[in-house]
């Protein structure tokens, strides 16, 4: 049935008092306006959908795929950021709580704004890494440093038996290892991940082996996603990758945002190929990146040498 419908409100002196006041902004607090931007294009004005504030991330993702008429198992969410415009962290497919509770922190008249990316594999396969993660909340003494945090994890995570019984502190943006932060150093990082340290990592000979970055992406290199790794590589060597799941990935080396494959049965590792140019040595390291051809791989040894215990942002507030 087509038509208007007319709504209209008791005038009642306790009307002031409510949290919803009018009938306009009763149904305002039912929906919201969400303006959706691609996060691969520089300041995207994006499209705005008016979703139900009940909705779930599927229902949102149905809701949305259906703009740019794509799967809704194809697009990934990012959050804003509170401070700037642009993307914060990563939305996961398995979250669990409605558009209202991940709109809480707008204030009432700010536009209410999420990224979103297209992928070229299923979510659900991006998202499915060969590592484990352990999340946990951690209380370190706020003056302390990266040894403290360091020896309360030890306290809540049960070590490897092949493992050198030490735990090192990495700060990963956008799923890459920037740097690892010394045991003197102030727990002042914001994005952190503490992770065991294999024994064959415990010690290298400097003038012809190195531990290499290692990270996950699909296609363009700026797309990466699931856990990064650390890969110990000798002067001369051929690659010592040989587990099976490794077959559907292509190896490249990553520098300065691009890529050049290379042949893992074929390519000679050249410590220099893993080094920032000679003229700017303050330009990030390159990294080895794996590109998945087809999904994500299946559990390999690395998963129990390396385990990663996140460290949730509640943490971060108490020790900065």
């Amino acid at each position: 049935m087509d038509g208007d419908i007319i709504v209209f409100q008791k005038d009642d002196p306790e009307n002031g008092n409510s949290e919803l006041p009018t009938e306009k902004e009763y149904f305002r607090d039912l929906c919201a306006d969400v303006i959706f931007c691609d996060k691969t294009i520089p300041n995207d004005l994006g499209f705005v959908v008016t979703l139900s504030n009940k909705m779930n991330y599927l229902h949102i993702a149905k809701t949305v795929a259906q703009r740019p008429n794509t799967d809704p198992m194809l697009l990934q969410f990012f959050k804003s950021q509170g401070y700037r415009d642009g993307p914060d962290n990563l939305l996961r497919h398995n979250y669990e709580g409605t558009l209202r509770e991940l709109l809480q922190f707008f204030k009432p008249r700010q536009p209410k704004k999420l990224y979103y990316q297209h992928l070229k594999m299923k979510i659900t396969d991006c998202e499915n890494s060969q590592f484990r993660e352990e999340e946990i909340t951690l209380y370190p003494d706020k003056h302390g440093c990266v040894w403290d945090l360091s020896e309360e994890c030890k306290k809540s995570v049960e070590l490897g038996e092949k493992a050198a019984g030490k735990l090192r502190l990495l700060e990963i943006v956008s799923y890459k290892i920037i740097c690892v932060h010394q045991e003197d150093e102030l727990l002042e990082c914001l994005s952190l991940a503490m992770k065991e340290i294999p024994l064959d990592q415990m010690d290298t000979d400097k003038e012809n082996e190195m531990l290499v970055t290692v990270a996950h992406f699909h296609k363009e290199v700026f797309r990466t996603f699931g856990i990064p790794f650390f890969l110990r590589i000798h002067q001369g060597d051929l690659l010592d990758i040989q587990e099976k799941e490794y077959e559907k990935f292509k190896f490249a080396i990553v520098m300065m945002g691009r890529h050049q494959y290379i042949n893992e049965d074929e390519y000679e590792v050249n410590l220099k190929d893993f080094e920032p140019p000679p003229s700017n040595m303050s330009h990030p390291w390159p990294w080895l990146g794996l590109d998945h051809v087809n999904k994500a791989p299946k559990r390999s040894h690395y998963n129990d040498l390396e385990k990663t215990i996140k460290i949730p942002k509640e943490t971060h507030n108490l020790i900065n």
